[in-house]
């Protein structure tokens, strides 16, 4: 009940009350019960009237002066709030819920809506008021079936597809409000993500409580692109999946029209969802990396992926009940544009990294047929080869098709671009399916094309071109720039390395108690006084994050000083995990 009808409501009861004084006085009794009675209904009056002529109140402020009205105090384990309404009477002495309900049935009233009323307010002092959490049963009793007392998975869902904003902080509107430049776009996102919208989640303990733990522990994804300015980002929480693209007119978040989802792979804006009812697609297939024929930056809503070229995987699909399709996923990698599902009976690819060149996906797949080339192929592994973990980096750029090497226990399969020898293999052949890894690795460590550097045991050892910033700090003492390595090589470092991050542009390692961050192109390596996690490539400049989560750009380039987040991913940016290592000296 909002407050215009509480404002009503309460003109209602106070016409009615002035009748009923009027028709008593008619009726000229003496009586002194009756006298009584009419000095009741005055004070009733009366203070009906002074709330009604107060300002405009909420229908919160209405109920608790109604119960001012009703009683001097009200135990505080009966609020739903947890909060004590004052006592506007300091003269009277507080009387019992119980008390005050039995005088409340105990008025000898006629009017219908007041009856109504006051039976509520009776109902509500007797038991409490209607809870939305902790709500104590009677054995064999059931909960009442109402909005709020449904499991907080299913009511942050019908919140959240009723249009409320989950963004409370304004995290995203902000940072899309300052990139922005056209504000008459009609996908602007603070059409969709506006301040009221965030009221819904206080309505009650348990609507914040849902938002609160679906931040806690569901998944959140947000990918912009850069070029046409448009985001996407989607919220998951106990499997029901909801997705905001700022390409629609309309702008909202949607519950996706798919099963249950178990988890979500992306890359940029193309998607995956494990259900419990199969494999799901939307999003940019580009190149086909969803198995689907397409046009370039064609987009597709979600669609139930099938495997009409692969039909081990298609027969497994096909045998499992059908609550039970998330069983024929045991790994999947979605990078580039290149998909990979590891299933119990083999592994199967999409996509075409390689399509710049026209090798059509031959280093994974080996040859295909041109009209089948957007669907899932078997990898070209041996037989009996069935992996069950993958490792996928793709190159930065789209002419390398980066590394994938495929483990079975601890037989290890490679696989990618070999034009300077950076698998490690010996030699620079092009790659059509799956060899033999000759070496252990336990990660690929680069964000590169051209070179790989792998950690093995505690090495980090090399392969491939060696850049400009590797020759120089003399990582390599028997290579110069440009040379090539065809076999891997353990990179020399001084001292122990406990992080690691490689790429054309950049060279970062961790020792104790500092950072090391050296550019391509660079002859001087930066110092930042401390272990970092992280960094992130922004229009700003590079930005370096503690353990702490605090963000500090590098004195020797940009000066010195520390951000806040907000500032700082103001702009577009790209964020990199330093991964972890142990490396012997």
């Amino acid at each position: 009940m909002d407050a215009q009808e509480a404002l009503q409501r309460l003109d209602a009861h106070i016409t009615d009350i002035g009748i009923d004084i009027a028709q008593l006085n008619d009726m000229m009794l003496l009586d002194e019960d009756i006298d009584a009675r009419i000095a009741s209904l005055d004070a009733s009056r009366a203070r009906l009237v002074a709330m009604r002529s107060s300002t405009a109140l909420s229908s919160r402020s209405i109920q608790r002066y109604a119960f001012i009205c009703a009683i001097s105090r009200i135990p505080t384990e009966y609020a739903d709030f947890g909060e004590e309404l004052p006592d506007n009477d300091g003269d009277a002495s507080p009387a019992t819920a119980e008390e005050v309900a039995r005088a409340l049935v105990a008025l000898d009233l006629h009017n219908r809506s007041a009856t109504s009323f006051v039976n509520r307010v009776a109902a509500i002092l007797t038991r409490g008021p209607e809870l939305s959490m902790n709500i104590p049963l009677a054995p064999g009793e059931m909960l009442p079936a109402a909005l709020h007392t449904l499991n907080q998975g299913a009511l942050w869902a019908c919140l959240l597809g009723g249009g409320a904003n989950p963004d409370l902080e304004d995290r995203m509107r902000n940072q899309y409000q300052e990139e922005r430049l056209d504000e008459s776009e009609t996908h602007d996102v603070r059409k969709a993500l506006t301040p009221e919208a965030k009221c819904l989640w206080f309505l009650c303990k348990k609507f914040f409580f849902s938002l609160s733990i679906a931040n806690k522990d569901g998944e959140c994804y947000q990918w912009k692109d850069e070029e046409f300015e448009f985001c996407y980002l989607y919220r998951m929480y106990m499997g029901r999946l909801f997705v905001f693209d700022s390409e629609f007119a309309d702008p909202s978040f949607t519950r996706a029209r798919i099963p249950r989802a178990l988890e979500v792979y992306s890359h940029q804006n193309s998607h995956i969802a494990r259900t419990l009812k199969g494999l799901w697609g939307w999003g940019e297939i580009r190149v086909g990396q969803l198995g689907f024929k397409s046009e370039r930056y064609e987009y597709i809503i979600p669609t139930c992926l099938t495997f009409p070229a692969c039909p081990k995987v298609a027969k497994l699909e096909a045998s499992l009940p059908p609550w039970e399709k998330h069983a024929i996923v045991t790994d999947m990698s979605m990078k580039g544009n290149c998909t990979f599902i590891l299933t119990p009976v083999g592994t199967v690819m999409a996509g075409d990294i390689d399509w710049f060149t026209g090798r059509k996906g031959r280093a994974y797949v080996g040859p295909i047929e041109e009209e089948n080339k957007h669907l899932f192929h078997p990898v070209a592994v041996p037989a009996g080869f069935v992996p069950d973990h993958i490792m996928h980096l793709q190159g930065p750029r789209p002419l390398h098709s980066g590394t994938v090497i495929l483990s079975m226990g601890d037989r290890q399969m490679i696989s990618g671009s070999n034009m300077y020898g950076q698998l490690g293999l010996g030699h620079k052949n092009e790659m059509s399916g799956f060899v033999n890894l000759p070496f252990r690795v336990d990660q690929i460590m680069t964000e590169a094309c051209g070179f790989n550097v792998f950690l093995s045991g505690h090495q980090l050892l090399f392969a491939g071109e060696v850049p400009h910033h590797i020759a120089h700090l003399g990582l390599l003492p028997q290579f110069s720039k440009d040379d090539i390595c065809l076999t891997p090589t353990p990179l020399r470092f001084p001292e122990r390395v406990k992080g690691f991050f490689a790429s054309n542009q950049y060279l970062i390692w961790v020792t104790e108690g500092q950072t090391h961050f050296q550019l391509g192109w660079g002859y001087s390596t930066s110092v930042i006084p401390f272990e970092a996690a992280a960094f992130l490539e922004s229009i700003l400049g590079v930005f370096f994050c503690d353990a702490s989560g605090q963000w500090s750009w590098d004195d020797a380039l940009y000066g010195s000083g520390k951000l806040d987040e907000m500032n700082l991913f103001k702009g577009h940016f790209r964020q990199f995990r330093i991964h972890t290592t142990d490396v012997d000296p």
